[in-house]
């Protein structure tokens, strides 16, 4: 029998590579305007933040999945053993 976690492994990778661009993206904002006390905080900088969110439970949730994954792996061998 085996048990793979690829599907919550390949969520998390996917949460993350979102975050990672997010991110990236906030940053080219703040390297643009420069000084941070004539910083704006415009709606696209508000709407990449917020999207954030989602991405953030998807990644605990798939994190989540592997942990509860890993405790039923480990009921089934008990209960082999």
């Amino acid at each position: 029998m085996q048990i793979t976690n690829s599907n919550s492994l390949n969520g998390m990778l996917a949460a993350q590579a979102q975050v990672t661009q997010t991110a990236s993206n906030l940053a080219q904002v703040a390297n643009i305007t420069g000084d941070p006390a004539t910083q704006e905080v415009t709606a696209d900088f508000i709407n990449s933040i917020v999207n954030q969110i989602p991405q953030v439970i998807a990644y605990e949730a798939n994190a989540q999945g592997i942990i509860t994954q890993q405790q039923v792996t480990d009921s089934l061998l008990d209960i082999k053993a």
